[in-house]
């Protein structure tokens, strides 16, 4: 009797602690699909009068040319650059937003080919540098195509930003598979980073170096991991101040299920 009693109070338990669990996870859903909602709305309806300020900076700056003074020119372009940078961060935050929403398609994806296309895709950001690029033989992977190609848009875009200050960059392609995943990784030799702040590089808006230093919003690396993360995956990063970084994903050779 009285282990059947303990047995009865253990299911219960259990009953009550799965309860909660699956409500906290109701809830955490919602959430993410109401900050997503709210993101959304919020950087659609900011456009229209960010619009209007960065087309009436234009028409100030061409109705006065030649009768303002040199300090009241440059307030002029200051406005106007914080508009376009104001633009470039709604973008992102909209691009950020619809990761989120977009419905994923899985198909084989072979990797080299993307890799390649989206190295065609920054020949204007690298004529005229000395590139040594080492692209690996890569896998085929299970994932959406679309999203993917995102990923590797922001991790090789910026392997080739924070590599332009050294005379011969070197950007590195690699993958490896065991059992369960396939690891792809990006190297550069570029600025790198501090590994004390390696939690925040996959934040939204984070950044470890200033706009004067690398341009940027600081959304890019945000939208890898949630991309991955959407794919049952993982991403971490490795570096050293000046001295290059490395920036991982792994996805599951069996992919999860697409949302």
């Amino acid at each position: 009797f009285y282990w059947n009693r303990r047995l009865t109070i253990e299911i219960k338990r259990r009953r009550v602690v799965e309860e909660s669990l699956r409500k906290s996870e109701e809830n955490l859903v919602a959430a993410n699909k109401e900050l997503e909602a709210f993101s959304y709305s919020v950087s659609h309806d900011l456009r229209a009068p960010l619009r209007h300020i960065s087309g009436f900076v234009q028409l100030l700056q061409a109705k006065v040319k030649g009768q303002l003074d040199e300090t009241s020119l440059r307030y002029l372009d200051i406005i106007a650059g914080a508009s376009r940078k104001m633009g470039e961060l709604i973008d992102d935050l909209l691009s950020f937003s619809r990761t989120g929403r977009a419905q994923m398609r899985l198909e084989t994806v072979p990797l080299n080919p993307m890799v390649e296309e989206c190295r065609r895709e920054l020949e204007p950001d690298t004529r005229g540098r000395n590139i040594e690029w080492q692209i690996g033989p890569l896998p085929e992977v299970e994932a959406d195509r679309a999203l993917l190609r995102q990923v590797f848009a922001n991790l090789l875009g910026n392997a080739v930003k924070y590599s332009r200050n050294r005379p011969v960059a070197k950007i590195e392609v690699s993958a490896t598979r065991t059992e369960s995943e396939i690891t792809v990784c990006v190297r550069d030799n570029g600025a790198g980073f501090d590994m004390q702040y390696a939690d925040k590089l996959f934040g939204v808006f984070q950044r470890l170096h200033t706009e004067q230093e690398f341009e940027g919003t600081g959304i890019g690396l945000a939208n890898v991991r949630r991309i991955i993360v959407r794919h049952g995956g993982r991403t971490w990063a490795e570096g050293a101040v000046d001295q290059g970084a490395a920036f991982y994903f792994a996805l599951p050779v069996k992919p999860a299920e697409a949302e």
